[in-house]
């Protein structure tokens, strides 16, 4: 069994002592990334990713250590387990799962496979997800971090005139080079800008909103974005889209042209 269905202790304060690696979420064909912040197994490494909803928690795990969560459980604000799903490789979908069969999380998570921690990352742009060299040894090389490299700043072009976005963090496309920056606004609502062909300026747009509805638009002209598909994440964490759906959130009409 995952967790006590009594009641879990969502604390997701993690130990000093403990490192917080960056775990993989992937829902409807796209990459999230998110912090191990909770060590359920109380051996001083964090290997749960605890993230808040409206309705409770979420709490993503990597049990085969190869850095992409593949369980996930969700709970209520007491901390009571409503449901679990698993991550299926091969079909790129999360299916419903029974919590009672769902692999609890062990060791140090997202390092298990070689995945380096916060801390490397950190001081060390040298280490990627399959990497078995020692922190020393990676510092001599610094084109292999499974962030990848670049982050440079991407300038969103809104109704309102061009807006930042930050520097890009993350490598949607796997090529190396960080291409999105990702911002969470004061209600909830996490937005993600990826600049596709590198000139600085923010080609594709999704906004996942606090409820769990998604939007994906793509810049389309000057001050112009084009809504391209709409869903919503389930209660079991997986992507649904609103096929022939067209509508514009409230959050993303504020910046859409």
């Amino acid at each position: 069994m995952y967790v006590d269905e009594t009641g879990a202790d969502t604390d997701t304060t993690a130990d000093d002592t403990s490192s917080q690696d960056e775990l993989t979420v992937e829902v409807g064909g796209e990459e999230y990334e998110v912090e191990e912040n909770y060590d359920y197994d109380k051996d001083g490494s964090n290997d749960t990713a605890v993230v808040q909803t409206e309705d409770g928690y979420m709490a993503f795990t990597d049990t085969d250590g190869d850095g992409t969560a593949d369980t996930m459980v969700q709970l209520d604000e007491e901390g009571n387990v409503t449901g679990a799903a698993e991550y299926d490789e091969a079909s790129g979908e999360w299916t419903e799962a029974d919590p009672d069969s769902v692999e609890a999380p062990s060791g140090d998570g997202a390092d298990e496979g070689g995945a380096s921690s916060k801390d490397d990352k950190d001081d060390d742009k040298g280490t990627d997800a399959t990497s078995t060299s020692s922190k020393d040894d990676n510092a001599e090389d610094d084109s292999t971090d499974s962030k990848g490299s670049g982050g440079e700043e991407i300038t969103v072009d809104t109704k309102d005139g061009d807006q930042s976005a930050g520097k890009a963090e993350y490598d949607a496309d796997g090529d190396g080079t960080n291409d999105t920056a990702v911002v969470t606004d004061e209600d909830g609502n996490t937005y993600a800008f990826t600049d596709s062909d590198g000139d600085g300026e923010a080609d594709q747009a999704i906004v996942v909103e606090a409820d769990g509805d998604v939007t994906i638009a793509e810049h389309t002209g000057e001050d112009e974005w084009t809504t391209v598909e709409t869903g919503h994440i389930n209660s079991d964490g997986t992507y649904e889209s609103d096929s022939g759906s067209s509508k514009t959130s409230a959050s993303d009409s504020a910046w859409q042209g």
